[in-house]
């Protein structure tokens, strides 16, 4: 089981301290935890031979690579690699079943991620090396010089600058340079997905997934901004009217017509966590489906213990569960010292059963056990079969599905005018 890290593609680590083996590795599994180059190191794009971009999708394909090659002397199965990652690494992991690479895994574990969410790719920045150069004391305006520049420049100030200034890095769709490597060169909008044929893959995501980011923003930040808009806007290409228009339709499905405040936090919620993350999972599934994947095996996790991790880190007591928060139900974590009690651990076994399971066997739940007592149906034509993971487990369809239509609804009327990011 190879774990890929999230992070925004801006910061993470596979370290012990934040991935520890010790749950995992009971269910005779070996695990490899990599490291890939992030930020500005890793996805900036500036179309130049230097500096073509997604060089951290480049870092995971080789430790992929690597294990496939020589998995076998550490007593590992060639032919049973499954990739595995939470956001940003779910999203690389979509992003590697995109890729003409070659296919070097047998499974695929989503959580909390895909390639066609808004937040993965961006349009290159080719003033991003000037721009930290300037922070740093060099004005210029010629790239080169610039990055000659970084090149000198310890990381750790080029790390903080990219703070100080708020800049993102992310994937990007290459131009074909000649003598490049790329990884990527059409964008999600249009990529079929050969890869993935045949292939088993278990993906979900946690049901209140944008709980802790509204809780670093505050009332005020979304008092202030109007994030229907400005989420729409990062994924669409409507005019002034249109915007305006499609916004008021988003807020109107959430919230009614009542003002922003804090009894509203739930609708906003909702709303960030459906176009982050719950609706672009969904339309995966669907391209999966299309493109003759093996059993999808979907999942909800909505369990609120003392090893939800981002919640405990955000000091945050209400709710179900947040981004990041099903990790400390599969990993050993530095900052989860305390024993697990007798709820968490029925949880955090049955997900790392489930987990190694799949890795395994291609199937979560190969046979009903006292500790799994149902079967998980995979995802067929007809029914989206959907696991919801809490104290128990259930065996529902169609996860939230009011909100998951209205979605459908407005991007199939709206599908010509979303932004490829490949101009």
């Amino acid at each position: 089981m190879i774990w890929i890290y999230g992070g925004a593609f801006l910061r993470g680590s596979s370290s012990r301290a934040s991935a520890g083996p010790d749950y995992l590795v009971r269910h005779d599994v070996i695990l490899v935890t990599i490291n890939y180059r992030v930020g500005p190191y890793g996805f900036m794009c500036l179309d130049i031979p230097e500096v073509p971009g997604n060089q951290g999708l480049k870092d995971q394909y080789l430790a992929i690579k690597w294990v496939k090659e020589n998995i076998a002397a550490f007593g590992g199965d060639v032919n049973k690699i499954t990739l595995f990652g939470e956001s940003a690494g779910g999203h690389s992991i979509d992003l590697h079943l995109r890729s003409s690479n070659e296919k070097l895994f047998n499974n695929a574990i989503l959580q909390s991620g895909s390639a066609v969410a808004a937040t993965v790719f961006q349009e290159p920045d080719k003033e991003a090396p000037i721009k930290l150069a300037e922070h740093l004391g060099l004005n210029t305006t010629c790239i080169h010089e610039a990055l000659e520049f970084l090149a000198g420049t310890e990381p750790e100030q080029i790390i903080e600058a990219t703070v100080a200034l708020d800049m993102s890095f992310k994937p990007c769709v290459e131009k074909d340079i000649d003598g490049v490597d790329n990884f990527i060169t059409t964008t999600w909008v249009d990529t079929a997905v050969p890869k993935v044929a045949n292939m088993p893959v278990l993906l979900g995501f946690n049901n209140h997934e944008f709980l802790t980011i509204y809780a670093n923003n505050g009332v005020d930040h979304y008092k202030e901004s109007n994030i229907f808009q400005n989420s729409l806007q990062s994924q669409f290409k409507f005019s002034e009217d249109e915007l305006v228009e499609m916004s008021n339709l988003f807020r109107h499905f959430y919230m009614g017509d009542r003002p922003i405040t804090e009894e509203l936090e739930w609708p906003i919620v909702d709303f960030g966590s459906d176009y982050t993350y719950i609706h672009p999972i969904r339309r995966t599934i669907n391209k999966f489906m299309e493109s003759g994947a093996g059993d999808l095996y979907y999942y909800m996790f909505s369990y609120s213990g003392g090893r939800n991790y981002a919640k405990i880190a955000a000091n945050i007591t209400e709710g179900g569960a947040a981004h990041a928060d099903e990790m400390g139900y599969l990993f050993s974590m530095a900052a989860l010292q305390d024993a697990p009690n007798a709820a968490d651990q029925l949880v955090l076994d049955r997900m790392t059963t489930m987990w190694t399971n799949f890795a395994k066997y291609s199937d979560p739940t190969p046979e009903v056990t006292d500790l799994l007592p149902l079967k998980w149906t995979p995802v067929t034509v007809d029914t989206l079969y959907c696991m919801e993971i809490n104290s128990t487990l259930t065996l529902t369809g169609r996860p939230l599905h009011e909100r998951m239509a209205f979605w459908e609804l407005f991007l199939k009327m709206n599908k010509a005018l979303l932004k490829k990011f490949d101009d």
